[in-house]
């Protein structure tokens, strides 16, 4: 025999080892082992010994880590991808899910979701991946599930109505022609569908108040979305994803997603949940200037667990501008202060913004002869008159800025406070651009969390592999001493 048996078509029996064939290094065998050692007890306590027996909790986690670290975000894509995908062999023993199992698992148990997200969060403090020195927070725009061309007002809404009630009406008459019964009664069926979405969406939207205001909209695909606009400046229905990073690895403390397109007001709640996953407190707590507003300055001269370094929205602006308020001289035994071109200032009188802040208004007597008044002077609303003296607002608040502007700006303060671009920026390119999550799956608030806390636990886990394998291998043998 020249040639050893070739034949393509003949079968044969093989007894496969999934771990051994993908090595103990491999992305699915170390999620397999991560997993193992989260408590899952208060989902496997939800499930009952009669009817169809279940998968086990543990399998689904790990088939759902799995798809959000490799990019399978979702049941269909996963099933899809079983077949070819050793990992997901694996991970399932060859037993997989179908795609609806795999979705309602991953909806119906959010909360549960939540907490592996802080079990692994915990892990990796185990393992010395969190260096509690510099903790970053920031949040990122991400698409929702949802069509832009869908986000009515009340107006939009009305009119789209009504073209379905006349559509309506033309069915009940046989104006309009079908190939069949069962065709009229399915297009009949949908129209009556949308009417009903439309109805919901008008009663909430007056009960909004939009009745008033053109500019309040609805979307009707999935109504907590709002309309956003991210880092490019496209306007898309978005959800806010909130993130604390720890700068040492890049671990994923806490996470959150909000539906509303400020920052101002999650710098606390961010850090409270960070403390909460960790069960420490950071040294320093960095944030940009979307985050506080004017109270929040003095509350954290007040929080004696860290050290902030947060810039205020005009910090930046007013070091290019000579006339903003900051560069105005205050002279405290006479209470004036004077611009830059000498003009005085002089106290007319206390008022309160918009958002119930007190201020005192400060005037200055006479710009009418000033070279630089065109610059300093502030336009009117109609864009035509100029005021006429120059006006600036000082709040209680703003010596509390003053000194976080100082230690931003010290030598100290500046190295401190560049952590937070190579920390926290990092992670939101790696998520968006390297793993490909530009749009949640699923709808509605309750659910985008179930979805980013699935994408944070894969990060970190990712993180695992590259920084603590080792730390890793050596926990799971004293795991394996003491169980």
């Amino acid at each position: 025999m020249k040639f050893r048996p070739y034949n393509q078509a003949q079968t044969r029996f093989v007894n496969l080892n999934y771990r051994e064939i993908l090595g103990e290094d491999s992305d699915a065998v170390v999620i397999s082992d991560i997993i193992d050692l989260m408590d899952l007890s208060h989902i496997e306590s939800q499930f009952v010994e009669v009817g169809n027996i279940a998968f086990d909790p543990k399998e689904m986690m790990k088939i759902l880590v799995y798809g959000y670290f490799k990019g399978y975000f979702g049941g269909r894509p996963l099933h899809k991808n079983y077949k070819n995908d050793l990992g997901l062999r694996y991970l399932s023993n060859d037993d997989f899910p179908d795609f609806r199992t795999i979705n309602n698992f991953r909806i119906k148990f959010k909360d549960e979701i939540a907490d592996v997200f802080a079990q692994v969060v915990m892990l990796c403090k185990s393992l010395g991946m969190i260096g509690f020195k510099n903790l970053s927070i920031d949040g990122q725009k991400i698409k929702a599930n949802a069509n832009v061309f869908q986000n009515k007002n009340l107006k939009g809404i009305k009119r789209e109505k009504e073209k379905i009630e006349k559509l309506l009406r033309k069915l009940l008459d046989n104006e309009i022609e079908f190939k069949s019964e069962d065709d009229k009664q399915k297009k009949k069926k949908k129209l009556e569908k949308r009417k009903k979405k439309l109805e919901d969406a008008t009663k909430l939207l007056i009960e909004a108040g939009a009745e008033n205001d053109d500019g309040l909209r609805y979307n009707l695909s999935d109504p907590e979305a709002k309309i956003m606009t991210d880092k490019r400046g496209v306007k898309n229905p978005d959800y806010n994803a909130q993130n604390a990073v720890d700068d040492k690895f890049e671990i994923l403390t806490a996470v959150n997603v909000i539906d509303n397109p400020s920052d101002s007001g999650q710098l606390d709640p961010m850090k409270e949940e960070s403390e909460n996953n960790t069960g420490s407190t950071h040294e320093n707590t960095l944030a940009d200037s979307g985050y506080p507003d004017k109270d929040t300055f003095e509350r954290m001269e007040k929080d004696t667990t860290t050290e902030y370094y947060v810039p205020d929205k005009t910090m930046h602006s007013s070091r290019n501008d000579p006339y903003s308020k900051w560069n105005f001289q205050y002279h405290k035994d006479l209470d004036i202060y004077f611009c830059p071109q000498g003009v005085k200032l002089s106290y007319v009188r206390t008022c309160k913004d918009k958002d119930g802040f007190e201020y005192r208004l400060y005037q200055a007597e006479d710009c009418s002869g000033c070279p630089v008044s065109d610059k300093c002077r502030r336009k009117s609303k109609n864009g035509n008159k100029k005021i006429n003296n120059r006006t600036i607002s000082i709040y209680p608040q703003d010596e509390a800025v003053k000194r976080m502007r100082k230690k931003l700006d010290s030598e100290d303060g500046k190295k401190i406070y560049q952590r937070r671009m190579s920390t926290v920026e990092p992670l939101h390119g790696d998520m968006q651009k390297n793993r490909g999550f530009t749009q949640f799956v699923l709808r509605g608030l309750e659910k985008v969390n179930v979805e980013y806390n699935l994408l944070a636990i894969a990060h970190n886990v990712r993180k695992i592999i590259l920084h603590g394998a080792k730390a890793l291998k050596e926990y799971l043998v004293k795991a394996q001493i003491t169980a």
